[in-house]
């Protein structure tokens, strides 16, 4: 975690870095108004490791995409049912005022804001009342992390909650980015950032 500091939209691995940065710095907090505190580099990085198997992008490259399963999620989160709805709005309004859904910035913004709220039906929360954020264990490693964001939908636990985890893909994913993290080619965003 050493070197000079990495501008995200450049570098071998761009949205892993913008990625990191939006979850291990205040940019999150402020996009959650105050909801999701920021993330330790461990639970970044297991967080991402989830995304990438979400997404079935490494490089999480490409956001908006359809899951090809069952379950038919869609978006960096692979959001569905109630909770596909209710993005499929929001980025039907944002397509209305010529924004990329695709953009991490975007990405980012709408899982923090569904996660705070802000999308919610009149029939209550889609994702906040988990509390995943909020209760989340102190001290855990990548590995760790992953597994607590996963979760299931059998057991109701997690933020993700698969039918099927593949928690083994998704630790791997999480170990391969905090590798990439420890080898410098990612970096953490500078302290109060």
């Amino acid at each position: 975690m050493t070197g000079e500091p990495v501008d995200q939209e450049s570098g071998s691995h761009p949205n892993l870095q913008n990625w990191l940065s939006f979850f291990c710095s205040s940019t999150v907090t402020e996009a959650s108004l105050g909801v999701i505190q920021p993330l330790t580099p461990e639970e970044a990085c297991g967080f991402i490791g989830c995304m990438v198997v979400e997404t079935s992008e490494p490089e999480l490259e490409n956001l908006d995409v359809i899951e090809a399963g069952s379950g038919a999620g869609r978006g960096a989160m692979q959001y569905t049912g109630v909770r596909r709805s209710a993005y499929e709005a929001a980025r039907l309004q944002a397509i209305a005022e010529d924004i990329d859904t695709n953009s991490n910035s975007w990405q980012e913004l709408y899982f923090a804001e569904e996660y705070a709220g802000l999308h919610d039906p009149p029939e209550g929360s889609l994702i906040g009342w988990t509390y995943v954020f909020e209760d989340r264990p102190h001290g855990m490693d990548p590995a760790a992390a992953a597994a607590y964001w996963t979760g299931s939908a059998a057991a109701a636990e997690g933020y993700f909650r698969p039918g099927t985890p593949h928690l083994e893909r998704r630790q791997a994913e999480a170990q391969r980015i905090w590798g990439l993290l420890q080898g410098g080619e990612l970096v953490l965003p500078p302290a109060g950032g």
